[in-house]
Order: structure tokens, then C-alpha cells, then sequence
């Protein structure tokens, strides 16, 4: 029913977010890497899905399209609601999330808050074969850890300055790399480190 609200932010709490559109505020559900990009006061596009559980519609809302497929394949899964699914999305990047379910990361899907053995298995069995076909670059196995919250705000800075997400985070663990004093750097020094290097 919708494809993308165009409009500006006018609130932002936690996985809640507010966009006003031609003057209707719609309310929407959003993973916290998505809620991260968002800056009240200012515009934006957030990719959308109209989930409806016991008649309770539900505006899901995504920064990128990878994302909101990514959220589709996990919300046809058994067992798998909105909040799992942004509870997901949130842990883990789309290329991450790819990784783990294509390798049968199990051990990597548990990590998330409120996914068991049974669903992590599900997960894998049955999108295995589906989220190979989505056009989301994979990422290198070693790097399936969560970063830490100034490292996700810092790839998330740098994806609004026109870097892949691929490359913001190659370029952020080669900056740490060089760069001992980094290790407790907060956002801003992150990103300064990268678009120095």
C-alpha cells in the first residue's frame, strides 16, 4: 500500500519515530540503525511496510530498501513478529544479517535479545536459499561481531557522506587498525580518523 513516506521528522524515541507528511503525522516503527540517520527538523525518505496483526495496522519504516527486504523475508517467517524482526535489524547490519543466515550462523543469531535456538534455526532453514538472491553485498565472516555503539553511529555517519556501508565499515577497521589511540574514540573521531585516512 506504501511504498516510501517523503516528509520531515518531527519526532524520534527509540524505535518510534514521527513523519510528518503534507501535513499528516504518521507514527512508525524503526530498527535503531534507522533510527540513528534520523534528525528531527530535518527531511527524509524511510522505505515502508503496512503490517497488520489482529486488525492493529502497523507502519514499519526503513532507511534503505536492502533493509525493508530484509525485514519482509523476516516477517513471512514463523514465530516472527514486527519487534523481532526490528530487534533483528537493529543487532545486526543487512549485509551482517545476510552472512548469518546464509552460513547458518546460529551461535550469531542467538545474540539477539529474545531469538532462541528453534527461531534462529527457522531463520536459516527457511531463508537461506531466499536472501542469497537479494542484491546485498556479504560480508566477511570476521567481521559478524556487533560493533560497538560509537562504531555504529560512526558507519551510519559516513553512509549520509556517501560511503557504501561496505566501505564505511572497511574503512573504519582499517583507521582502528593504524590507529591505537582509537580504541576509546568517540563518534566524531571515528569519522574524523576515516575521512583523514
Amino acid at each position: 500500500m506504501y511504498d516510501h513516506l517523503q516528509g520531515e521528522v518531527i519526532e524520534k524515541l527509540g524505535s518510534r519515530a514521527v513523519l510528518r507528511v503534507h501535513d499528516v503525522g504518521y507514527e512508525l516503527r524503526v530498527s535503531l540503525s534507522t533510527a540513528s540517520l534520523l534528525v528531527p527538523g530535518t527531511q527524509t525518505v524511510l522505505f515502508t511496510i503496512l503490517h497488520v496483526t489482529d486488525g492493529m495496522p502497523m507502519l514499519l519504516g526503513f532507511a534503505t530498501r536492502s533493509e525493508r527486504e530484509l525485514a519482509r523475508k523476516l516477517l513471512a517467517t514463523s514465530g516472527v513478529g514486527p519487534s523481532t524482526a526490528l530487534s533483528i535489524l537493529s543487532h545486526y547490519s543487512a549485509p551482517e544479517l545476510v552472512q548469518a543466515i546464509a552460513t547458518s550462523d546460529i551461535a550469531a543469531l542467538k545474540r539477539v535479545k529474545g531469538i532462541g535456538q528453534k527461531t534462529a534455526e527457522r531463520l536459516c532453514l527457511e531463508l537461506r536459499d531466499s536472501v542469497r538472491k537479494l542484491d546485498i553485498a556479504p560480508v566477511d565472516a570476521r567481521t559478524m561481531t556487533p560493533l560497538s555503539a560509537a562504531d555504529e553511529d560512526a558507519v551510519l555517519a559516513l553512509l549520509t557522506l556517501g560511503y557504501s556501508e561496505k566501505e564505511a565499515r572497511e574503512k573504519l577497521g582499517k583507521a582502528r587498525g593504524k590507529r591505537k589511540e582509537l580504541a576509546m574514540a568517540s563518534t566524531e573521531e571515528l569519522v574524523r580518523a576515516v575521512l583523514q585516512s
